[in-house]
């Protein structure tokens, strides 16, 4: 039986999935993503969990390989450039694995996986104009415009989490920059942004009246995002309020890749999005309009879950025709 590897390379975990020739997962293990260390690193960590599961599932052979990781990245060079919340550089992948297991490997940003993934196994499999917006510890997205996936000259076409929500540029983002989306509505720095809507909008009085304080002892700084989202969850009225501006900057994103790219459907995945559906969805659906010059698309949260992603690396080795020639090395 043909075998295939999908590779979900993340800000917090490594994930590697083994595959039939039908896209279905034999197996898979995860390894904690490092945020230091030399730039082979990441590649040794994922050619060591490649190799134990190939001996527990006794395979002898990998066909393929496919790669989504967070970026940005070089795609001719094979090679992560400056992960925004990794401090490594220029972190060679396509090489290593290629040459270790003597597979075609294919890198593509971890949300233009995520897009393949939704066209081949998800919810996109009926149109040619598709987005995928992940909402998780960063925010990115890929798209498929009139059945073309979309790369750019270095592989980084749609990241849409660095496109700028606030132009007097308040939060600095991981990547260095100001005013970015990830900044304000990605898991990492929504515990800013509330303390920035506490102390410029909400006032320090309404989190001295809200269940974030008894959560934090008081200390505006130990707020997590986790956090927001239960006491919303729970009714506590500033929560809500946090989850709502949240909501109103996701519209703006979700807008603008609207507006750029025209998609028909627009699928939603990300760990931010898919434990709190309801006040994450509800409130781009109520504010998306206010920002749109093209015809609203359909806002769904995509079926495969937290797997998308392996999902579209797994899809990409099966079906290396979406990626350009000049990206494929092997």
């Amino acid at each position: 039986m043909p075998y295939v590897l999908g590779v979900d390379i993340g800000a917090t975990w490594l994930r590697v999935a083994l595959a039939d020739e039908k896209g279905r997962i034999i197996d898979r293990a995860k390894e904690r993503t490092p945020k230091k260390g030399e730039p082979e690193l990441i590649s040794k960590i994922i050619i060591n969990v490649v190799e134990q599961l190939m001996k527990k599932n006794n395979v002898e052979k990998i066909e393929a390989i496919g790669v989504g990781s967070i970026g940005p990245m070089d795609l001719n060079k094979g090679i992560l450039t400056k992960p925004a919340n990794i401090d490594i550089e220029n972190i060679p992948i396509v090489d290593p694995l290629s040459e270790r297991f003597k597979a075609p490997t294919y890198l593509v940003n971890d949300c233009t996986a995520g897009v393949v993934g939704e066209k081949v196994f998800g919810l996109g499999k009926e149109t040619d104009n598709l987005v995928y917006i992940t909402l998780s510890s960063g925010i990115g997205g890929g798209a498929i415009v009139d059945g073309n996936l979309l790369f750019g000259k270095d592989g980084n076409a749609v990241e849409i989490g660095h496109t700028v929500v606030d132009m007097e540029g308040k939060l600095k983002c991981g990547c260095g920059a100001y005013g970015h989306w990830e900044a304000y509505a990605s898991g990492v720095n929504i515990p800013r942004f509330a303390k920035l809507l506490i102390e410029e909008k909400f006032g320090i009085e309404s989190f001295k009246k809200s269940v974030l304080y008894k959560k934090t002892k008081g200390d505006i700084n130990a707020i997590t995002s986790e956090m927001v989202y239960t006491s919303a969850k729970e009714g506590d009225e500033l929560a809500l309020k946090i989850t709502r501006e949240i909501g109103r900057i996701n519209a703006i994103g979700f807008a603008n890749a609207t507006n750029v790219y025209d998609p028909e459907l627009i699928t939603v995945g990300g760990s931010i999005a898919l434990k709190n559906v309801e006040l994450v969805i509800k409130p781009i659906q109520e504010n998306i309009e206010k920002y749109l010059v093209n015809r609203k698309p359909r806002i769904e949260i995509t079926p495969l879950g937290d797997d998308i992603v392996l999902y579209g690396a797994i899809a990409l080795a099966l079906h290396p025709e979406f990626i350009p020639d000049r990206f494929k090395k092997f």
